[in-house]
């Protein structure tokens, strides 16, 4: 991709196209908080508590024009399929091939060489467009809604890890959760980075063993299993933000395969 350019559904808008990008607002900064202040008693202010990003909401603004081959409407319309309003958007499962038309679609955008390509996942909410002389003629107005359960963008581009102790990077200012997938488990184990263990037991040894660490969400084959973690774990794996130096993970369970990306909110 060029910079200033979004890909989604299969169109690329933005410089170079068809769709003239004007502005886009919430793709810059960070999301909305949800917060857990806590207000004090007896004296005036309240307890600072912890922050959460809330999803993130994203309006693209854009002048649809045509060109030699085609009128400004009919380059409106593929704008109309690819972003289609979307009712439901689920995170994709991690342990089936099947892409069904309710999971998140892939979010790919370049604003310039420093930032470089990065993902998110979501799904568009409509667009909004005024009708005016300037759409007969061929200069049409829009926005696009879309919608980001997950508020963190991350590099395009993974790197894959395996073994049974792998390092792990995150040069990102957000926290990242990739998943772990481990094609012959054995029967019991952990897996750990010193500080945080996931502990399992009774882990069925005739199917691959998913940890989807962002939905947190464990699968033997197809099949969630959540309760194969034990009360002996005291977390969920991530990787913290700032760790360019790396971060081990040791798992007595079997060999992993982690693709872990950098994170940024």
């Amino acid at each position: 991709m060029s910079n200033y350019q979004i890909n989604f559904n299969g169109l690329t808008i933005g410089a170079g196209t068809n769709y003239v990008i004007e502005s886009i607002d919430g793709l810059g900064g960070t999301s909305p908080l949800r917060v857990q202040d806590d207000n004090r008693g007896y004296i005036d202010g309240s307890y600072s508590g912890r922050d959460f990003y809330d999803a993130r909401t994203v309006t693209i603004n854009m002048l649809v024009l045509g060109d030699g081959s085609h009128t400004a409407q009919y380059y409106y319309k593929q704008l109309q399929s690819a972003f289609a309003p979307q009712q439901l958007g689920y995170y994709k499962n991690p342990v089936l091939g099947t892409n069904p038309e309710n999971y998140l679609q892939l979010f790919q955008y370049q604003l310039n060489a420093d930032t470089g390509l990065k993902r998110m996942y979501g799904r568009s909410r409509g667009i909004t467009t005024p009708i005016n002389p300037e759409f007969t003629y061929g200069y049409i107005l829009c926005s696009v809604d879309m919608y980001f359960p997950d508020p963190r963008y991350y590099d395009d581009a993974g790197t894959t890890a395996t073994g049974s102790t792998v390092t792990v990077y995150n040069s990102g200012w957000a926290y990242s959760c990739p998943v772990i997938t481990i094609a012959s488990p054995s029967a019991s184990g952990s897996i750990t980075d010193g500080t945080t263990t996931m502990t399992f037991a009774n882990v069925p040894t005739g199917s691959a063993l998913t940890v989807d660490l962002l939905q947190r969400v464990i699968y033997t084959g197809v099949t969630p299993a959540r309760n194969i973690m034990t009360s002996a774990s005291n977390g969920w794996l991530a990787i913290p933000s700032y760790y360019s130096s790396g971060i081990s993970w040791v798992s007595s369970v079997g060999s992993m395969s982690i693709t872990y990306r950098n994170a940024y909110v």
